[in-house]
């Protein structure tokens, strides 16, 4: 069949644990990728133990574990998940993200002081967001993902460009020297990493991609009983 990829797009406030799990076990990859570095798996696991982190980083990660509680679950739930089901597989677990230092330190140097402020008050703000607009939100992205990366583009082209742009490129690559060992892997990386990923890929690889919607639908096999019958 040659070497393949499934994309699967999680949010990491939401409750698909269970779907995650389930998903490893029903595709028996070779190996699974998760959009963390080895400091971020690292404080995943040991979440006790003190880490000095970007200011950004720290505010931004907060507002998730304020809205994750609206969901009954931790921050990266799922990505633990993922983690102890390839464990029980005895499978290969592959770090593909970029340095969360380098990546904040990036955007830090490429923005101006005033969207400093702007992104500063968005994640203050975020701390009090409704459930309602968190739905509002994943909604109005799913409709039109092309529509919505544009929207952040045009506000904080900066953002897009270190945390879509070039993350998606970073990721694509340890991506392929993963499959230069592996013939069938299993990667887990934020929604809005599917469509940039998939474009970078598909040239070489055959890809799947699991939308965030199907994985909280539990609606995920109909889309690999189609693409792997």
């Amino acid at each position: 069949m040659g070497k393949r990829v499934t994309l699967v797009g999680v949010g990491h406030v939401f409750d698909i644990s269970g779907q995650v799990a389930g998903l490893i076990e029903y595709t028996s990859p070779d190996a699974i990728a998760l959009e963390l570095d080895r400091k971020r798996l690292q404080a995943l696991l040991c979440p006790s133990r003190p880490r000095q982190q970007p200011f950004f980083y720290t505010l931004l990660a907060t507002a998730q574990q304020r809205i994750a509680k609206k969901y009954g679950v931790t921050t990266g739930a799922e990505m633990k998940a993922a983690l102890s089901a390839a464990q029980r597989r005895h499978i290969g677990v592959i770090c593909i993200d970029m340095d969360v230092h380098l990546l904040f330190e990036k955007l830090w140097k490429r923005m101006s002081f005033k969207k400093k402020i702007s992104l500063a008050l968005g994640g203050l703000l975020s701390f009090g967001i409704r459930k309602k607009r968190v739905e509002a939100e994943v909604a109005s992205f799913e409709a039109d993902p092309v529509s919505y990366l544009e929207q952040l583009d045009a506000h904080f082209p900066e953002m897009a460009s270190v945390f879509i742009d070039e993350r998606n490129r970073f990721m694509a690559e340890q991506i392929e020297k993963a499959l230069s060992i592996y013939e069938h892997l299993v990667v887990f990386v934020g929604e809005g990493h599917l469509s940039g990923l998939e474009s970078l890929l598909k040239e070489k690889t055959s890809v799947t991609s699991i939308h965030l919607r199907q994985l909280r639908e539990d609606s995920w096999r109909q889309q690999l009983t189609e693409r792997y019958p």
